[in-house]
């Protein structure tokens, strides 16, 4: 038993050793094939990488190729132009129109004739210019016959004829028509252009923003000022156009102001954008939104962001209603104005549906998302909600998304969000008085207006895409009447705002019926309202009121449609017992009448 027993361990010791050793070589295949990863992952990031920059430096070619191709077709039709009126110009000048003759200085050689005897018979035929037939030796010049209306065609000379004039002697007229008219025109043009960018001056500031920007320095570059930079910038670009010229450096130095956290030049940034699209909006939103639309996305973050971390819905205060320290916030980045600009652009491509396209692939979703959080200011809200109306499109809205599961995904986010702000109270920062209840009503208006235009496209009147996203989302149309309850019981105790609510309860109920009826398979209300807090409560005492009650309260906002609807929707909700409960409990007036 003895020697079993040592047998017994002594095999046991042999299994756990190999056991040992299996799991060595396992942990060590497994720590080559991490490696081996970690080598591939790299190399095919390298390899994207290396990709990417030939892609860039392949757009950067073509791109520097269609400018150069652009250049030399303006230079050929000026060269074109000039041409045609040099020829223009040649004939006018061996054409005259005719005109009353002039008294011109005696010759020194004559010929026997008198001048004015010459007028006479002719006037029209300029005295300084005369067409003469060809000479020979030292004859005399024989004029072109004065019986003959129509001069005689002469052969082509090896040279034209040239006169020379001296500059001094030509008038100012003259030297109008020497220079090519639209060439003239676009360097004045220019010329203001660039005396109105450098002139320019941003509220409050009473120098010009050169002036200001030759006083300021970057922290990183304290040596150097942020016009001599700004200078630079403009002279290293190509653009071919000064005012995109100047607008990317400018667009250069805020990113990098952005970078440092060197607030102080950013509103002046923002006053000379604002001035540039102003100036030529369409052409210069254009061709400015891949490297402007992320930079004012950017500084609207830098107030954005911490007032989304101390709104409720945040992980660090979920559920907690705190407001935003102003000591967190910097008061040189105008989130507002920054929005304005977003919204600027935006409205200057609407006739433009490739370039809003663009405009709303550079737009996050994120971005969108955050600002449309009860935290934010109103002002940025109600600006966000107005900059959402711009990205509607037939089958689309909100943000450009690669794929159509994010796509879908996004604009359920957005309803969603927008939904909410008809029920949740916006929150002012630390020290600030609370909203009135007018602006909290207004901004309630634009998130309705917001989904009306999505469930109703005026593009498109025929395309259901909005109004399916609402049908189908799970929550909308139960918080759309749980916001109807509440605007209608504000109604009743019938405060200065009352049109506000009235037009809110109208508007709310004009949604709610259109999507119903437009998606009645899609709409299962019950279960809709069973995912709100008293969904269905709400749901019957609202529509009770508005479909019986026909007070003086509600005479004066309320519309007859409105009641209708009320009636509409609560007949297919309730049973007939239901409803002749409901109808015992209200008589209408109009049955009393």
């Amino acid at each position: 038993m003895m020697e079993e027993l040592a047998a017994a361990r002594s095999m046991a010791e042999t299994k756990a050793g190999e056991i040992a050793i299996i799991r060595s070589n396992q942990a060590k295949l497994a720590e080559n094939y991490e490696r081996q990863v970690a080598a591939l992952r790299k190399a095919m990031a390298e390899e994207v990488a290396r990709h990417k920059e030939e892609v860039e430096a392949a757009r950067a070619e073509g791109k520097m190729l269609a400018t150069e191709n652009a250049f030399l077709k303006q230079d050929l039709a000026e060269e074109s132009m000039r041409t045609n009126n040099s020829k223009a110009k040649g004939w006018a000048e061996q054409k005259p129109a005719p005109g009353t003759p002039k008294k011109h200085k005696a010759l020194p050689f004559r010929d026997g004739f008198d001048d004015d005897e010459i007028l006479a018979v002719s006037p029209s035929k300029s005295t300084r210019y005369k067409r003469m037939s060809p000479t020979v030796g030292d004859k005399r010049k024989r004029r072109l016959s004065e019986d003959s209306p129509i001069p005689l065609e002469l052969s082509p000379q090896p040279e034209p004829m040239h006169v020379e004039t001296a500059v001094g002697d030509m008038s100012d007229d003259a030297l109008d028509e020497a220079i090519p008219k639209r060439t003239a025109h676009g360097d004045y043009q220019s010329s203001q252009l660039v005396k109105r960018l450098l002139n320019h001056r941003t509220f409050p500031n009473e120098n010009s923003d050169m002036e200001v920007m030759a006083r300021l320095t970057f922290p990183s570059e304290p040596q150097r000022t942020l016009s001599s930079i700004l200078l630079e910038e403009v002279a290293n670009l190509d653009i071919g156009i000064y005012l995109l010229e100047y607008a990317r450096a400018i667009i250069s130095l805020w990113s990098r102001a952005l970078r440092e956290k060197f607030f102080e030049p950013v509103p002046i940034f923002m006053g000379i954008m604002r001035h540039v699209l102003s100036l030529d909006a369409p052409s210069s939103a254009s061709e400015l939104i891949e490297h402007l639309v992320p930079l004012l996305q950017e500084s609207g973050e830098v107030n954005g962001i911490p007032r989304f971390k101390h709104s409720p819905v945040s992980r660090q205060n979920f559920g907690q209603v705190r407001q935003t320290p102003l000591s967190e916030l910097q008061p040189l980045v105008n989130s507002t104005e920054a929005l304005g600009l977003l919204y600027q652009i935006a409205c200057s491509c609407l006739h433009i549906d490739r370039v809003l396209e663009q405009f709303w692939r550079f737009m996050r979703y994120d971005f969108i998302l955050m600002m449309l959080n009860c935290s934010q200011s109103i002002s940025d809200i109600v600006l966000t909600l107005n900059l959402l109306s711009t990205s509607i499109r037939i089958e689309s809205f909100g943000s450009v998304q690669d794929t159509e599961q994010d796509q879908i995904a996004n604009e359920n986010y957005i309803v969603d969000r927008v939904a909410n702000l008809l029920s949740e109270i916006p929150q002012v920062d630390e020290g600030q008085p609370p909203y009135m209840a007018s602006e909290i009503c207004d901004m309630r208006l634009e998130a309705l207006s917001l989904l009306t235009s999505v469930a109703f496209n005026q593009k498109a009147p025929a395309s259901t895409h909005g109004s399916m996203v609402i049908a189908s989302h799970s929550t909308a149309l139960a918080r759309l009447i749980r916001a109807m309850h509440d605007e209608l019981d504000a109604l009743y105790a019938s405060p200065p705002e009352k049109e506000l609510h009235a037009a809110l309860v109208n508007g709310l109920m004009h949604l709610v019926y259109g999507v119903i009826c437009r998606h009645p398979e899609h709409v299962d209300l019950q279960s809709k309202l069973s995912r709100v807090a008293g969904g269905k409560q709400k749901f019957l005492v609202v529509l009770t009121r508005l479909a019986f009650s026909e007070g003086h309260i509600l005479e004066a906002g309320i519309e007859d449609e409105t009641v209708e609807m009320a009636h509409e929707i609560l007949d297919d909700a309730v049973n007939p017992q239901e409803a002749e409960a409901l109808l015992e409990a209200f008589p209408s007036s109009k049955q009393q009448e």
